[in-house]
């Protein structure tokens, strides 16, 4: 949690950086997006007992809810994966796009895309009354699909931060993946699983044919593109 989100952890429970700590990096992943889903329940059980704001406001609220509690790391990665799939460029120069700290103008346009998406969802699910269960499941999927694709997919750069965090993965935790997984389908409404697994199949594809494999930036990229899509799977099921 002192990785991937702003949220104050004491100095006493933050463990070593080394190959045994790191043993339980893609796992943990999992049960962060359990503890997202608790903050993301809360604020929405909140906003939706605030009925004198406008729903529009009360969706931005939640976007930067959503936003703030990472400190915008994810969304780091989004931007430098728009530069770099967008640019049209061969692998290798995609992959030095990817570690530009400048921030281009398909960064820009997915930034500004991706804040007004979750903005008109949020707002959406809020006058349709989507089921608030489904609704905060959405993180602990994208985490557990995050720390799937870590765990499994080979590292796109040699020396990137995916390759470290993900140096001492073990393919047993695969089975964890899975059952917890199976846990989230039988808690969650049947379109937002199956559009998880889009998210989840589709990312891994791009990844291994543009990419070759995966890298920090694209696993951010995937969290902020699986949660906005799968808000955008919950707004049609929910109009049906």
């Amino acid at each position: 949690m002192s990785f991937v989100s702003v949220l104050p952890v004491p100095a006493k429970f933050i463990p070593d950086w080394n190959s045994r700590t790191l043993r339980c990096f893609c796992p943990m992943l999992a049960v962060s997006g359990l503890i997202f889903s608790a903050l993301w329940l809360m604020l929405w059980l909140t906003l939706t007992h605030t009925p004198t704001l406008s729903t529009t406001l009360r969706g931005f609220f939640m976007t930067l809810f959503t936003l703030g509690l990472t400190g915008g790391l994810h969304l780091d990665g989004l931007m430098d994966t728009c530069d770099a799939l967008f640019s049209h460029r061969d692998r290798d120069t995609r992959l030095r796009i990817l570690s530009d700290t400048h921030a281009g103008s398909f960064a820009v346009i997915g930034c500004v895309l991706l804040i007004l998406a979750k903005t008109l969802l949020f707002a959406e699910l809020l006058n349709l009354n989507a089921d608030t269960l489904t609704l905060a499941l959405i993180p602990a999927f994208s985490r557990t699909g995050m720390g799937a694709l870590l765990n499994t997919l080979p590292f796109a750069k040699p020396d990137g931060l995916a390759s470290m965090l993900g140096s001492a993965r073990n393919k047993r935790d695969n089975v964890f993946f899975i059952l917890v997984m199976i846990l989230l389908f039988t808690f969650s409404a049947k379109t937002l699983s199956l559009t998880f697994i889009v998210c989840l199949l589709s990312w891994r594809l791009v990844c291994l044919s543009v990419f070759g494999g995966i890298t920090g930036d694209l696993l951010g990229a995937f969290v902020e593109l699986s949660e906005a899509v799968m808000l955008g799977g919950l707004v049609i099921s929910s109009c049906m």
